[in-house]
């Protein structure tokens, strides 16, 4: 299949003009000794709908080797939403920890106190926002990918209370090294996890060149595409070969996949006390349909209302391939959210 260069304009894919976001750098205390160390969020402005009647903004949270750069179509195909996207440690312009283990609990303990700090949710004891929230404004809605889906749970089940809602993206509901799936998948997963143990035990500069291999890139990119449309595959393959290897050092990257291996949405899905969406793709190799119908089904014991969508034809980059759909989705369920009442918190973060 012949593939023409990547769009310059990515309205070609979504029917919305690119927007440009604003990078914040904002100070956060590493998990394990306290240090200050910046975390980057990249704020999109609304850029439609009425300035006297703001919407809920949304906080989205990338995937496994990701940055901003991965849910941008996301965010042009909702300019009415003023968007805020942390990079997690380690990845884009986002430093790794200088002390602490690239696990679940701390990145999410590292998005909370980014978000706590721009005034997006209360503050905990003993910290000052840098910005404080207009009186009466909405509270956001919490959005996680692929291994953002895990990272966005954990935060969301610490405390449901600050969001209105929760959308997860091709969520992770089992363990990768669970999960269902048919036997050349199932080899599929071993090798990716011999490939990363590899990386790991070999010097330093080879395991770095392997794991920023344009050729394995390109191949993992090829493996979860589904998609027919020659312009979104293009601008896929070019996004991952520009942004995907923009992680932090070979330590960062091994312990956020052996992280993204060993976690799944199902460990927090007892505390997702609040109206949660999951969008899921029936071709997706890291969680079968009956898994994410299961998880909805796991979550639907603490959430008052959870929404499973399965869109046909596509896999896990449904944030690439169905930019469009899914952002029709994310603003139908936000625009069912208003008056959803607070839930009680289960349990805090590891400081």
């Amino acid at each position: 299949m012949f593939v023409p260069p990547a769009p310059r304009n990515t309205a070609v894919i979504t029917g919305h003009p690119a927007r440009t976001p604003e990078r914040l750098l904002v100070d956060v205390p590493d998990p394990r000794s306290g240090r200050s160390t910046p975390l980057a969020v990249w704020h999109y402005p609304a850029t439609t709908g009425d300035p006297g009647r703001p919407l809920p903004p949304i906080v989205m949270v990338h995937g496994f080797r990701g940055d901003h750069h991965g849910l941008a179509l996301l965010a042009d195909c909702l300019p009415e939403r003023e968007i805020y996207l942390p990079e997690l440690p380690g990845f884009g312009h986002s430093p790794a920890f200088p002390d602490a283990t690239h696990t679940v609990d701390h990145y999410a303990a590292a998005v909370g106190s980014a978000l706590r700090s721009l005034g997006l949710v209360p503050v905990a004891a003993g910290e000052r926002p840098s910005a404080v929230p207009p009186e009466g404004s909405a509270r956001p809605v919490l959005l996680g990918h692929s291994f953002g889906s895990v990272v966005a749970s954990r935060l969301a089940s610490a405390d449901p209370t600050p969001w209105a809602g929760l959308v997860l993206v091709n969520p992770i509901c089992e363990p990768t090294l669970a999960a269902e799936g048919s036997p050349v998948e199932r080899a599929l997963t071993r090798l990716t996890q011999a490939y990363y143990e590899a990386a790991a035990a070999l010097p330093l500069r080879a395991g770095q060149a392997l794991l920023s291999s344009p050729a394995v890139v390109w191949f993992t990119g090829t493996l979860l595409t589904k998609t027919q449309d020659l312009q979104a595959l293009a601008y896929l393959h070019d996004q991952h070969q520009s942004y995907f290897s923009a992680f932090d050092g070979r330590r960062t990257l091994v312990e956020a996949y052996r992280a993204s291996i060993t976690s799944s949405v199902l460990d927090h899905a007892d505390g997702l006390a609040l109206p949660v969406l999951l969008i899921a793709g029936a071709q997706d190799e890291l969680g079968s349909v009956a898994g994410q119908e299961r998880l909805a089904a796991r979550i639907g014991g603490a959430s008052p209302e959870v929404t499973l969508e399965v869109l046909d034809g596509v896999g896990h980059l449904i944030h690439y391939e169905r930019a469009p759909e899914a952002a029709r989705l994310v603003r139908r369920f936000t625009d069912s959210l208003a008056g959803t009442p607070g839930t009680a918190p289960t349990g805090p973060l590891p400081r």
